[in-house]
């Protein structure tokens, strides 16, 4: 049984860190480290020996997984949101994907916990709609396993001797990036729909748009800093609502575009309210006018991005 560093970055270790840390100490699996990355320690004493906790100061998150892969032991890096916690079979479950020699990177759904509040799940089920978050969306929710561009860095798994470092600097995309490289070094990014954590969303709305503002921000100056042309799929959202701005301004002055304006609009937002359908009325809703808040939300960042500088310094460790 190979050993794996479970690497979990923080601010401090609160009561979701604690959750996390707890049930990382209940895997199924026996050869695994856990290593917290906190800005300073606390008081809190934790007594298994699988446990190590690493000051780093001030930094953001990128920094601290860096710094973890620099003090880790294991042949496997595991990561994970401290706001997040794993399903007892999730390294177990991981591990066993590496025997294919190609598949560099294991990750796997994120998933909603169920004692989370209303905008939590009001997120969950947003981001979990295709029509939402595209191929993103298998992230959100049970999907079939497939080979994928990348993954989010609450929840995978790494070979070591693969590993890049993460750009310090971006305050998310800095997984997208971490993806990229492995691929670009011929090996695969596998989602599996075994490896699941559950992961706390945004405890409110305005958290969430804000999250997506900043989502679409940061893979703009990514797109920007590194360029190719299958990062156009990343403008999706910011042509979306450039095309929503120049189909209501010149719907004013020509009736054609008028008329072509509100058949898409009508089309768009009945695709939108058939895809939010939950559980009742009120929750249907409210999916509904948040998954057109963020298409608007992740768009509008994704051309702030575009057109605003963000100096990228790797610091060094």
């Amino acid at each position: 049984m190979e050993r794996v560093s479970i690497i979990i970055p923080c601010k401090r270790i609160d009561e979701l860190t604690k959750k996390c840390i707890s049930e990382c100490l209940k895997l199924d699996y026996d050869n695994f480290e856990i290593l917290v990355l906190p800005d300073y320690k606390n008081k809190e004493k934790f007594k298994s020996k699988k446990l190590r906790i690493i000051e780093t100061g001030d930094k953001k998150p990128a920094f601290k997984r860096n710094f973890g892969m620099l003090n880790a032991k294991g042949k496997y890096y595991a990561f994970i949101d401290s706001d997040a916690y794993p399903r007892r079979d999730w390294l177990k479950n991981a591990v066993k994907y590496f025997e294919d020699e190609k598949i560099g990177l294991v990750g796997g759904s994120n998933l909603t916990p169920l004692d989370a509040n209303i905008a939590e799940k009001i997120s969950g089920y947003v981001l979990s709609n295709f029509f939402v978050s595209g191929r993103a969306s298998i992230r959100y929710k049970i999907a079939r396993n497939r080979c994928t561009k990348e993954l989010p860095s609450c929840n995978y798994i790494v070979r070591a001797e693969l590993s890049p470092k993460y750009i310090d600097g971006f305050l998310t995309a800095e997984d997208s990036k971490f993806c990229f490289d492995i691929s670009d070094k011929r090996y695969k990014i596998f989602y599996a729909n075994d490896v699941v954590v559950f992961h706390h969303r945004r405890d409110s709305i305005w958290k969430h748009l804000k999250q997506m503002f900043v989502y679409g921000r940061d893979i703009a100056w990514l797109t920007k800093r590194e360029f190719s042309f299958d990062k156009l799929y990343y403008s999706i959202m910011g042509l979306f609502v450039v095309g929503f701005l120049a189909g209501l301004i010149l719907s004013l002055f020509f009736k054609i575009i008028g008329i072509l304006f509100f058949i898409f609009m009508i089309i768009y937002i009945l695709i939108m309210f058939v895809t939010s359908i939950k559980e009742n009325l009120k929750m249907s809703l409210a999916v509904f006018a948040i998954s057109i808040a963020t298409h608007f939300a992740w768009g509008i960042g994704y051309i702030y991005g575009i057109f605003s500088k963000q100096n990228i310094v790797q610091k060094s460790l």
